[in-house]
């Protein structure tokens, strides 16, 4: 089976597609594969699929949905319906469903190894290794996680853990960059991601450091300006003072900004 949830969720067998059509066995195909291996108990289901308003039918509502997945399975398998494998793929547990099949060929499988590969190689000093491996794994990232499944209070934890984990990995992939002094490289994308996260002070933070160490003192200044006006007019509040601080480091043109990083291994301003 090959899963992907990073972006719109697909799901293939033998090149097949098993999603089902209905909109809740879709939803409960999405819960089985963020939980592959491990039990759904159908207390569960029933809130993904109907939130507070768990009608009556709701287990034969759930069974309908279980035999929809085992068809497509069965049909993607052999070319017609069959008993056996769509059983031992979707497992019914006695509280409830279970997804198994290896995961070596699931997206959020390979992503999370990518993530770890490039934790070991920072961990020894390859700060290139580490970059790639992080754009490797970004670039699994097909759009939001399940853009087409809408996600009910089950899968809506998934969803933002998943959208958490992908901007915390950027911004880890960002400051690679940067401790590798490639400023201008940069540069271009950190405008668009602090477009798209204007409260994220450390993005900015990278941000002006990336325009300062280009060579572009003015911009730099003007960065800092763009954020503090986006947070006093947002959210009412000014820049932290770790923010303010590096302004004022740009501003006296600071030496400590020639070598803006304690050591290899972090991304923290020197004084700051």
């Amino acid at each position: 089976m090959i899963a992907r949830v990073l972006g719109p969720l697909r799901v293939t067998m033998n090149g097949v597609s098993v999603v089902p059509t209905a909109l809740k066995a879709r939803k409960l195909l999405a819960v089985l594969i963020l939980n592959r291996g491990r039990v759904v108990q159908r207390a569960a289901i029933e809130r993904e699929l109907w939130g507070l308003d768990v009608p009556m039918s709701a287990s034969t509502g759930i069974q309908n949905c279980v035999m929809q997945i085992r068809k497509s399975i069965g049909r993607a398998v052999d070319g017609g319906p069959s008993d056996r494998l769509p059983k031992e793929t979707l497992i019914t547990e006695a509280t409830g469903y279970r997804l198994e099949v290896p995961g070596e060929q699931f997206d959020i499988v390979g992503y999370h190894r990518l993530v770890s590969a490039a934790g070991e190689a920072e961990a020894r000093g390859d700060l290139s290794e580490a970059s790639a491996q992080l754009n490797n794994a970004l670039r699994l990232w097909r759009d939001a996680p399940l853009a087409d499944v809408p996600a009910g209070p089950v899968l809506h934890p998934h969803v933002l853990r998943l959208e958490e984990d992908r901007k915390a990995v950027l911004s880890q992939r960002v400051g690679l960059d940067l401790r590798l002094r490639r400023y201008a490289e940069v540069v271009g994308e950190l405008h668009a991601l602090v477009a798209l996260n204007p409260y994220d002070e450390v993005l900015h933070e990278y941000l002006m450091l990336a325009l300062y160490l280009s060579g572009r003192r003015n911009d730099a200044l003007a960065a800092y300006q763009g954020v503090r006006a986006a947070m006093t007019d947002g959210i009412g509040l000014e820049p932290s003072h770790r923010l303010r601080r590096l302004q004022q480091q740009i501003l006296n043109s600071d030496d400590a900004l020639e070598h803006p990083f304690l050591d290899d291994r972090s991304p923290h301003l020197v004084g700051a």
